[in-house]
């Protein structure tokens, strides 16, 4: 009967099972067996350990009798108590086991328990005379400690003799269980050989057969599968080519789009000192983009998230940059609120979404900065500004609506709010791409409630040193909970004092 591959494999499997079995139930034997002759051999030490100890107690005895004086009679009474003590204690242990001797409780043979019951009696007399010594004083007459001497050294012999025939039937008692492990042992490792030798004949030949039955198939389908070969890497080569292609309009893209976001020089010499831009698009473009514009009253921060990422995005990105320039810098228009209504307005017409399915949208937050009043004015279309000052975080909501998309234009109103400066003030404005990001030990979002938490801790911090720790924070975050960055991400930060 021929045998499936599938059959080949359940078949295999229980024989690699039974071998594990196997294995496995021979460590544990070998375990138990180890733990057991650890054991034996405690025992066999506290054994041999109980013909010294009686001796001790029968040369500190003879030590007590003939003591000179009250200190080494006391000296000596302490030691052979505590002989006394372990002694009386490992006897015990001997029969009944003893945890803290580390003797188990073990059933004793015939023979032992014969010889248990023999040395019974001159234990017995060694610690009744020893106990009547103990309670002997000093000042004792030295024939009645004698007596007791007498009676310890008279059955001091026999108590030897028959420890020493306890001992040696341990010893005889351990070496039969070693030969019996031995003996099991051999079994085992027969049975484990004896499987594989059923597997290399049952499994492996028939197997190796059918593998050397697939190589000579695919050697006669040599040629065939060479042809689709060729076939496959003229087709690589083709998408690497237009893989490169792509690349390289990536590339060119990102060239225009670093351009369209360059800042002027004006901008750049103020920008270090008064603010910072975190800036990690998800692809080569991105869909976020930050804005920055000087005029001689006022300086304006843009934080803009169009829908979508990389390339589509980067296409809107272009657009918004284009249209605010024409809104601040060659209309003139810097209230927040007019922007923004200006700026949808124009998207709006733009792209033809009133004629068109056309609904590509963007949300941002904005701000203008009044160079010769303590104000700041804020619009947002869905993204708040969030400031802290006096060690306090405030954040105001941008109107629910984006820029662009299902929106008509006439409807189209977005409200300016106005923040006065009183004490040193730091202000940010953001996408949803840093809060958005998915990390943590739990892989949940960051949130914009951890985000004014760390804002909060960093404010006061230099603006360099806020970005780059805004930064490290989100890359632990994504490393926490072995995330990738999901989204454009954009932070803006602009800190003020009062004038």
């Amino acid at each position: 009967m021929k045998l499936s591959v599938s059959n080949y494999s359940k078949i295999y499997i229980v024989a690699l099972s039974l071998i594990a079995v196997f294995t496995v139930s021979s460590q544990i034997f070998v375990q138990f067996h180890l733990k057991g002759q650890d054991s034996s051999s405690r025992v066999i030490n506290i054994s041999g350990r109980q013909r010294m100890l009686s001796q001790k107690i029968s040369k500190e005895a003879l030590l007590l009798v003939k003591a000179s004086d009250k200190k080494a009679f006391a000296d000596q009474w302490k030691l052979l108590k505590a002989d006394l003590t372990l002694w009386n204690r490992s006897h015990q242990g001997l029969l009944q086991g003893d945890a803290k001797l580390q003797l188990p409780k073990t059933e004793l043979d015939q023979i032992n328990q014969k010889y248990f019951k023999e040395i019974a009696v001159f234990k017995h007399k060694i610690e009744e005379a020893t106990q009547s010594l103990l309670k002997e004083s000093f000042a004792a007459k030295q024939p009645q400690k004698e007596k007791w001497l007498n009676i310890i050294l008279a059955n001091e012999k026999s108590f030897l003799g028959l420890m020493n025939k306890i001992t040696f039937r341990f010893e005889e008692v351990a070496k039969q269980k070693v030969s019996s492990f031995q003996r099991i042992e051999l079994f085992l490792m027969c049975f484990t050989l004896f499987l594989l030798l059923v597997e290399g004949v049952y499994i492996f030949r028939p197997t190796f057969n059918k593998i050397k039955e697939s190589v000579m198939l695919l050697q006669e389908n040599a040629e065939e599968i060479d042809a689709q070969n060729q076939m496959l890497s003229g087709v690589l080569t083709k998408m690497q080519r237009q893989n490169d292609n792509i690349a390289s309009s990536i590339r060119y893209a990102k060239t225009i789009q670093d351009a369209s976001l360059s800042l002027d020089p004006s901008v750049h010499s103020c920008l270090d000192q008064m603010a910072f831009i975190l800036f990690r698009p998800l692809q080569v473009v991105s869909g976020d983009f930050y804005y920055v514009a000087d005029t001689p009253e006022e300086t304006i921060f843009a934080a803009v998230d169009c829908q979508g990422h990389g390339i589509p995005g980067a296409f809107l990105s272009m657009i918004g940059v284009s249209i605010l320039n024409d809104v601040v810098k060659a209309k003139g228009i810097t209230k927040p609120g007019e922007v923004l209504n200006s700026l949808h307005q124009t998207v709006r017409k733009t792209l033809r979404q009133a004629s068109t399915n056309n609904r590509d949208s963007m949300d941002l937050a904005l701000i203008t900065i009044n160079k010769y009043s303590n104000e700041v004015l804020f619009a947002g279309a869905k993204n708040p500004l969030i400031y802290v000052t006096d060690n306090q975080v405030h954040e105001v909501k941008g109107d629910r609506r984006s820029i662009g998309g299902k929106l008509n234009a006439a409807k189209a109103s977005f409200t300016t709010h106005a923040i006065t400066i009183e004490k040193a003030t730091t202000f940010y404005i953001f996408s949803d791409g840093y809060i958005d990001q998915f990390g943590g030990p739990d892989k949940r979002k960051f949130l914009r409630s951890r985000l004014k938490k760390s804002l909060l801790n960093l404010h006061s911090k230099p603006l360099k040193q806020q970005k780059k720790s805004l930064d490290q924070n989100l890359e632990r975050w994504m490393q926490e909970g072995n995330e990738s960055q999901i989204d454009d991400i954009l932070v803006m930060g602009v800190k003020l004092y009062p004038i």
